[in-house]
């Protein structure tokens, strides 16, 4: 269940398949999540557990070599995968909207930042129902931190560092004012001062804004500081859930403690085994 405020999407015992060499190969098994309104939960899991596959449901993400067997994908109530396409095109962008990990990906390298700033709101503002006149591209990079927004939003994505491009990915994403925010590993290949900043922006953007979050992630610290709830999955199986702090503090599955062994402290020497997430992410 959610914990926060009523279901906005529901993930229903989904089971997924890829087809690979002429076969369909099962990838998610009866996988069951829920994010409330205004809820940050974080996915989290080894490479090829299935949680980015997972957030590309959550987005409604149709491809031909990929169906759903077996349960329903739910957002606001609507069956994002019995929906026609003319309906999701209309959540995509203004109710539903995605950062994925290489942030230069949802930037066209041709396009100023402000033209592409006014086709995305062209294309959806209409559409959402939480979108507001006053809100300017200018007002949209202040507010993720970008210096300067009106010569920003004459330049071009390669003339900003990593972290700006991450962070003009973010505004560009909640310039309709979604209702949930998919992210991609939204902090991999930042350094660490960066990667705390845009931490930092993104519990900022879930509280002010009530935007809710599912945040796939492998570094744990990340998840820890932003996110309410944590679904761990392993081998397309959701193989825990529950609070972030207890589930890393005292985690139940034997994969789950697995993974929290294997964040180095910075309190003591790494060893061959790891170490416990440092103490202000784990309790």
């Amino acid at each position: 269940m959610s914990g926060t405020g009523a279901r906005l999407l529901r993930i229903d015992a989904v089971d997924a398949a890829y087809r690979q060499a002429g076969a369909w190969r099962s990838v998610l098994n009866r996988i069951s999540l829920d994010v409330g309104r205004g809820e940050p939960v974080g996915l989290v899991g080894e490479s090829g557990s299935g949680k980015s596959t997972l957030a590309s449901l959550a987005l409604g993400e149709r491809r031909d070599d990929r169906r759903i067997t077996a349960g329903r994908v739910l957002f606001e109530g609507t069956d994002l995968f019995a929906a026609d396409r003319a309906s999701l095109q209309r959540l995509r962008g203004a109710r539903l909207a995605f950062v994925p990990q290489n942030s230069a990906a949802s930037l066209t390298p041709t396009m100023r930042i402000g033209a592409l700033f006014r086709e995305v709101l062209g294309r959806h503002r209409a559409a959402s129902r939480h979108a507001r006149p006053d809100r300017t591209i200018e007002a949209l990079l202040a507010d993720v931190g970008i210096a300067d927004p009106a010569a920003a939003a004459a330049r071009y994505p390669h003339q900003f560092s990593g972290g700006q491009q991450q962070r003009i990915a973010l505004a560009l994403a909640i310039s309709c004012e979604p209702a949930l925010l998919v992210l991609d590993e939204p902090t991999t290949g930042l350094d660490p001062i960066i990667r705390r900043s845009i931490t930092d922006l993104l519990r900022r953007l879930c509280r002010e804004r009530g935007i809710a979050m599912l945040l796939v992630s492998h570094d744990l610290e990340t998840v820890a500081d932003l996110c309410e709830r944590v679904a761990v999955m392993r081998a397309g199986e959701v193989v825990e859930v529950g609070a972030t702090r207890t589930v890393f503090a005292e985690p139940h599955h034997a994969y789950t403690r697995a993974l929290v062994e294997a964040v180095p402290r910075l309190d003591r020497p790494a060893t061959a085994g790891g170490g416990r997430v440092i103490a202000r992410t784990a309790v």
